[in-house]
């Protein structure tokens, strides 16, 4: 896969879409990019336009298509590893702040969400007493419908439950920000992902998740 930005992220759409609502988005980012309609900015929107057109190319090939979606990273974690490991592993990669260390400085944007996080998750561990084995119910009860369309929401839901049961659960976290990719949440799928490699940031399948989630130049 040539892109270095997600295809359904290019066109604005949920990897849920329809062919007939790729080709929607399509013909509407090529009217807003389109060099002829951009003159002031022909550099940009060449390379914007060229962007479009790839992202429309693979996803508009049903064969292509499915061979992305059927990248290991935008697939979800099944099993879950020893939460001692996160624990230790999460303390090694995290500042004071919550920051996620990516081998590089981390921005002031990302050292603000990191913050807002840990607080959004103090307060939540505060609501919901720990109990692994409610989590496990709820990362099963995911596991079992996350391969569906229909109830992604519902994956979403019992992900987001099965962390706040357990917060070292980190494959919950991961397979929380799949449902959210997959809903078109992208914002929120950056975070969750984010989230997770603060917990493994050496797996390979989620750094190259935030990899093609990265935002528009």
């Amino acid at each position: 896969m040539a892109l270095n930005r997600d295809p359904y992220l290019v066109l604005g759409v949920p990897p849920i879409s329809s062919a007939e609502e790729i080709k929607k988005s399509y013909r509407v980012m090529s009217k807003k990019y389109h060099p002829d309609l951009n003159q002031d900015y022909k550099s940009f929107s060449d390379e914007k336009m060229k962007e479009v057109v790839e992202a429309y190319n693979l996803l508009a090939d049903a064969d292509k298509r499915k061979e992305y979606n059927r990248q290991p990273h935008l697939q979800v974690k099944r099993v879950r590893k020893d939460p001692r490991r996160r624990v230790a592993a999460k303390s090694s990669v995290q500042d004071s702040s919550g920051a996620v260390d990516f081998d590089r400085e981390p921005s002031i944007l990302e050292r603000i969400q990191s913050l807002f996080m840990k607080n959004k998750d103090a307060a939540a561990q505060a609501a919901v007493k720990t109990d692994p084995k409610q989590s496990d119910i709820q990362f099963t009860l995911g596991i079992s419908t996350a391969e569906n369309e229909q109830f992604l929401d519902q994956a979403k839901n019992a992900f987001q439950s099965a962390y706040r049961y357990d917060q070292s659960c980190a494959e919950a976290i991961f397979n929380l920000g799949v449902m959210c990719y997959k809903l078109g949440e992208f914002e929120d799928a950056r975070m969750n992902i984010q989230k997770y490699l603060a917990m493994d940031k050496d797996d390979p399948q989620a750094k190259k998740f935030m990899e093609i989630l990265k935002e528009d130049a």
